[in-house]
């Protein structure tokens, strides 16, 4: 099997990596500037098994590309987006949806728009939409001392595999594919009608912890704000047509007590400094955090929902005064 893995961060490595031990032969695409070190290696760590001092793996040998002529020179059995939701919406997804021929590409993206994007390229008979569940980033993060040398840590949260739904036979080859090389993955109904209402109640927490300066003991003062935002983005995600059957309790997950009580236990039980891990990586993802809350904000006036609260956050992080700081929305 022949995968096309396009990007090389902190998913692209992670998943990269489990295809080409499943048996995969991989291949990377990425900006011109990245390709010499795509093509050095990368070093890896699984978190799952606890250890004081963390064994690196090494992964080499997958091809790099950087241009839509090489990605069409080859043959593609699936193509996987691992970039943002942001990085999407540049001029490359065209030429790459030619590029790849009858190949399955799998999406996975957590923007209500983001699944649009892709199907204004890709055929819905070849589109697969997957929900990300393992947490991966850049080592060491500041204070961490557990490893030799840097790389990309990866812990998969037990007994959450990452769902994958689209046209059976070719969610079946998706799934079959990352089992064989020890991701886990599992097939669900409809990825699209799920993701949207997890994302609804952590995005607004994540602006609001950003507005408390990533500070879990300051996030108190924006929470009540936070859990009115993340009701409203619940309403918003419900509303629209895509949405699956809004999943039960998800109103009591938006509340201050039962975010604080998941900030402890993920604390107890997730192998790493997770305030530290959630401000190191959302900063470098904040486009993609803003594009999200105006999309919420715009699809809310749009059916007349109220966002009042969606607007109080991203005005206090500069995602919506005029709009100067927000990304544009995709229309």
């Amino acid at each position: 099997m022949r995968a096309l893995v396009v990007g090389a961060g902190a998913v692209g490595q992670v998943f990269g990596y489990h295809l080409h031990r499943g048996g995969a032969e991989v291949s990377f695409l990425v900006k011109p500037k990245y390709a010499e070190e795509c093509r050095a290696g990368f070093t890896l760590y699984p978190l799952n098994h606890r250890r004081r001092r963390a064994e690196p793996r090494r992964f080499t040998g997958a091809g790099v590309l950087t241009t839509d002529d090489e990605v069409a020179a080859g043959r593609w059995d699936q193509v996987y987006l691992t970039v943002s939701s942001t990085a999407l919406r540049g001029p490359w997804l065209a030429g790459l949806a030619r590029a790849v021929g009858d190949a399955t590409v799998i999406s996975l993206q957590p923007g209500i728009e983001d699944r649009k994007v892709v199907l204004a390229h890709v055929p819905d008979e070849r589109l697969v939409s997957g929900l990300i569940s393992l947490i991966s980033y850049a080592a060491p993060l500041p204070g961490e001392t557990r490893f030799p040398e840097p790389g990309m840590a990866y812990w998969f949260p037990p007994l959450s595999p990452s769902p994958f739904s689209g046209p059976s036979a070719r969610v079946d080859a998706v799934v079959a594919a990352l089992r064989a090389g020890g991701l886990p993955a599992k097939r669900h109904p409809n990825v699209p009608g799920l993701a949207g209402f997890p994302s609804a109640v952590m995005m607004p927490y994540l602006v609001a912890l950003e507005a408390s300066g990533w500070s879990f003991d300051r996030l108190g003062e924006n929470a009540p704000t936070a859990a009115r935002a993340a009701r409203e983005a619940v309403e918003v995600v419900a509303a629209r047509p895509e949405a699956g059957r809004r999943p039960p309790f998800i109103g009591l997950a938006a509340r201050p007590f039962v975010v604080r009580a998941g900030l402890w236990l993920g604390r107890m039980v997730i192998p790493l400094d997770l305030e530290t891990y959630l401000r190191e990586h959302f900063i470098k993802v904040g486009d993609q955090t803003r594009l999200m809350m105006v999309q919420y904000i715009d699809h809310a006036r749009s059916h007349g929902l109220p966002s009042s609260a969606l607007e109080s956050l991203s005005s206090a992080i500069g995602a919506l005064p005029g709009r100067e700081n927000a990304p544009s929305r995709s229309s």
